[in-house]
């Protein structure tokens, strides 16, 4: 495989490396969704590791955080219809900003993106994911009736490397909720998107 063209790498908890041509797999989860021993533990790991083991750790702290989420959680504020409307309509601020989204789920308490930009924003993408966040916060707080930290304050997110992987990422969205136990295929699950040009993954 060539080389990637690095865009940006910041590192914060998590690390996040942008690079050019490529699709992206991306999760939010709402505030309070870990228990404070799991965020302990996962930051005791981080600080033992160096850059090059960074993005590793992360796949393997992103595997315990999705094994939560669809088990244990009491923030399940996504669950309710006019929240998850708003968030769901948003996606198309992100498609007005370039971005495809090949496949995305709404769960209780988080969110699977597919996404690509074909207009050349790629390295924006910390900042529209930011400002999509943002908004849906404002919104759903007013829904609540409540002020303060909607989502987690940062995002698990990867580049997606080969064509195998990106199809293997569109199964893997849309079946969490099949994984999960709330329904028994993921066309039952109404808060699926799955673009047109990649259903043949789920043929």
């Amino acid at each position: 495989m060539d080389k990637p063209c690095t865009l940006k790498y910041t590192r914060r908890n998590l690390p996040h490396w942008l690079v050019a041509d490529h699709s992206y797999f991306v999760t939010l989860r709402l505030k309070g969704t870990l228990p404070r021993q799991v965020k302990e533990q996962f930051r005791e790991q981080r600080n033992q590791v160096d850059e090059a083991e960074a993005m590793e750790l992360a796949k393997k702290q992103f595997a315990t955080v999705e094994r939560i989420l669809d088990s244990i959680s009491d923030v399940r504020w996504l669950a309710q219809s006019d929240i998850t409307s708003v968030v769901w309509e948003s996606l198309n601020w992100l498609r007005g900003r370039g971005w495809i989204v090949y496949a995305g789920v709404l769960m209780p308490n988080h969110v699977h993106l597919l996404i690509r930009n074909e207009d050349g924003r790629t390295a924006e993408m910390l900042g529209d994911v930011a400002r999509f966040k943002n908004y849906t916060a404002r919104e759903a707080n007013k829904v609540l009736g409540r002020s303060g930290a909607f989502w987690a304050r940062e995002d698990f997110d990867h580049w997606i490397r080969n064509r195998e992987k990106f199809e293997g990422t569109v199964r893997y969205i849309a079946n969490n909720p099949v994984k999960a136990g709330m329904v028994s295929n993921w066309s039952e699950w109404d808060w699926t998107v799955i673009d047109g040009s990649v259903r043949y993954c789920l043929e």
